[in-house]
């Protein structure tokens, strides 16, 4: 007994014949199972079907009675053309399409304003059927032509309008205060006018009752707690039990999508005009929904069914079938789970752990095993590759992640020193070139001057000595802004001490640049300022910005005009430089103001004004910014903290 026992704890093949059984077992109960399932979903889809009848002959009698509303309007169409303008024809036309078709609610035949001389608010004759009986025991049916009102804004009028062809639109209040109005809620279709020569001058509209439409819908039920819905085109209720929702409410109303995701999937379904039904959950319990559209609308009608009701029939029989199933299953399920639990726990924990490595956690281990059978000794041996692979694992990551910081380091010293031994040598080259321009003009005058001085006239040596000057002033004021960039550079503040006049520091920055260049253009200072406002500020270097932004909007200013002006607010004195340049791209506005840094690398100058004049000015608590909405050219606002004196 002690040996069988033994062989049979170490015989995998006598454990799984004892698993096959118990799988065969369970497979002819899922058989019977999905045969089961398979009734019942033939059974679903003869109560669907039988369902989508009733729904189709809903749909049928919906959309006769909306036949008739469109054939009386059309009928009439040919009449109303023929007597456009002739208003009493058209109040006795809206009162016969009323009167001669009970299923019709109101027609108003409405003319564009003007259409009748001295009728400014426009012209409606509108028909409508009231609730009350007559003495003749007929619907009472009053004609009348409307008082003035904006019902060009209405949705029965501006939507045929807009469209140009006959439409339905939506049900609507048709209430308006002074006006003879329905009583009910209704349903319009519409047709546009139009005189000889195809100009719009008009609409005529058949109004039907929502509530007799509802009463059409909702006249017959399939199953006791069953009920029918209806949909615009925007997803609101038309039709409802529940008359709260109607025309407030759309069927996404107080819908979540991550929670209702059916019911937002039905509005969809609805609304785009397709034809199916779902399965929707609906406070909390679980119905099917028949849905299809209404033809030549954008409305769309669903028959809603419990779906208990809809398979009463079958779930009674499930009350005597599933108690036996379940309780063969139970049985077999539990004579199953004791067996196979103790054989295949090694293999599921085997398998948790595979799918942790397929993961990338390799730190759990797997505890040893004290079986002595195949299973065990699999689960020991994973056990030690376990071990094995995770302090592999571990060392390759701290080798992984030590290269890559260095790799990383190394890029990014590479990358900067390539960018500084660039930024070097363009530097180098825009240097050399604008120390040589002006020492070249001023040797070639002054060789000119050497050598046949004694042959020119005063004017001449007068004209090539301002221009050595200008030169030898450009060249000056070059070297003064690379001593100015270096100083600048380290430092966190400038003194502001000084009390400095608006006008005249303007007055002298506009001399400077006229040295410092030659222009043709016009230089305005626009100051709205008097010349004894002050501020509190550091003078060289505003004027050096100043300075620097005259002259950058000289250099690239060939013809117009260009301005300064000075305005203040209760907070800053806004120095504001305009010209009518080029202008710089919207996508290198932050670019320009970067050390080194210019629009064309093949234009005059170092690349450092800019970023001079922003350095500047933010040491003294100012900012200087570029008008992005300035398209004429540049506009630079120059902003320092007011402090009048």
């Amino acid at each position: 007994m002690i040996e069988m026992r033994k062989h049979i704890r170490q015989s995998l093949s006598i454990k799984l014949s004892l698993y096959i059984l118990f799988v065969v077992v369970l497979v002819f109960s899922l058989s019977l199972g999905f045969l089961y399932w398979q009734s019942r979903n033939i059974i679903r889809e003869e109560a669907i079907d039988e369902a989508s009848h009733v729904l189709d002959n809903t749909a049928l009698r919906v959309k006769g009675f909306m036949v008739e509303v469109e054939t009386a309007t059309r009928n009439i169409i040919w009449l109303v053309n023929l007597h456009q303008h002739d208003k009493d024809s058209l109040l006795k036309f809206s009162h016969r399409i009323v009167a001669n078709h009970p299923n019709t609610n109101g027609c108003s035949i409405t003319m564009e304003p003007d259409f009748f001389p001295g009728d400014s608010y426009g012209f409606s004759a509108y028909s409508v059927r009231l609730e009350e009986q007559s003495a003749t025991g007929k619907d009472s049916v009053v004609t009348v032509r409307e008082e003035d009102y904006d019902y060009y804004s209405k949705v029965w009028y501006k939507t045929p309008r807009q469209k140009r062809v006959a439409c339905w639109v939506d049900p609507f209040d048709d209430y308006n205060a002074g006006t003879l109005s329905s009583p009910e809620m209704i349903a319009s279709y519409c047709i546009p006018l139009y005189d000889d020569n195809e100009k719009f001058v008009g609409v005529i509209s058949t109004d039907l009752s929502l509530k007799r439409l509802t009463e059409t819908i909702t006249a017959e039920h399939p199953y006791e707690n069953s009920y029918f819905m209806m949909l615009g085109a925007d997803g609101h209720y038309f039709v409802h039990p529940d008359t709260t929702k109607l025309l407030k409410q759309t069927i996404f109303t107080n819908t979540d999508p991550r929670e209702h995701t059916d019911i937002v999937a039905l509005g969809y379904e609805m609304i785009n005009g397709r034809t199916g039904h779902m399965d929707v959950n609906i406070d909390g319990k679980s119905h099917i929904v028949l849905y299809r559209p209404l033809e030549g609308t954008q409305w769309s009608v669903a028959l809603v069914c419990p779906s208990n009701e809809l398979l009463r029939g079958y779930n009674s029989l499930n009350y005597i079938l599933l108690p036996l199933l379940v309780i063969g299953l139970l049985l077999l399920a539990m004579g199953c789970h004791r067996i196979v639990k103790h054989f295949i726990q090694p293999l599921g924990l085997l398998a948790a752990e595979l799918r942790q490595i397929a993961h990338g956690d390799y730190e759990k281990i797997l505890p040893t095993s004290q079986r002595t059978d195949l299973i065990g000794q699999l689960q020991n041996n994973f056990c030690h590759m376990r071990r094995s692979i995770s302090q592999h694992i571990h060392d390759a990551e701290n080798t992984k992640q030590e290269t890559e910081q260095r790799t990383s380091e190394l890029e990014q010293a590479t990358q900067l020193a390539r960018q500084a031994s660039e930024q070097k040598t363009q530097f180098m080259q825009d240097m050399s070139h604008q120390i040589r321009t002006p020492l070249n003009i001023v040797q070639g005058f002054s060789q000119v001057l050497r050598d046949g001085g004694e042959m020119m006239g005063d004017d001449e040596k007068r004209e090539m000595a301002e221009t050595m000057y200008v030169q030898t002033n450009a060249l000056d004021y070059m070297v003064s802004k690379l001593l100015t960039v270096s100083l600048i550079e380290s430092q966190k503040t400038i003194s502001t001490d000084d009390t400095v006049g608006c006008n005249d520091v303007a007055r002298e920055a506009f001399e400077n640049a006229s040295s410092l260049t030659t222009h043709t253009v016009e230089m305005r200072l626009d100051s709205h300022v008097g010349d004894e406002v002050t501020v509190q500020t550091n003078r060289h270097h505003l004027l050096i910005a100043l300075t620097e932004l005259l002259v950058n909007a000289l250099h690239f200013t060939n013809e117009g005009v260009m301005t300064m002006r000075i305005e203040a607010t209760d907070t800053m004195m806004n120095f504001t430089i305009e010209d009518t340049g080029p202008g710089i791209p919207s996508d290198k506005a932050d670019f320009v103001f970067e050390k080194f840094t210019k629009i064309d690398m093949f234009t005059e100058g170092l690349g450092l004004g800019l970023f001079l004049c922003r350095r500047v000015i933010m040491l003294m608590g100012g900012t200087l910014t570029l008008d992005p909405g300035y398209t004429n050219g540049c506009r630079f606002i120059v902003s320092i903290p007011l402090k009048q004196i």
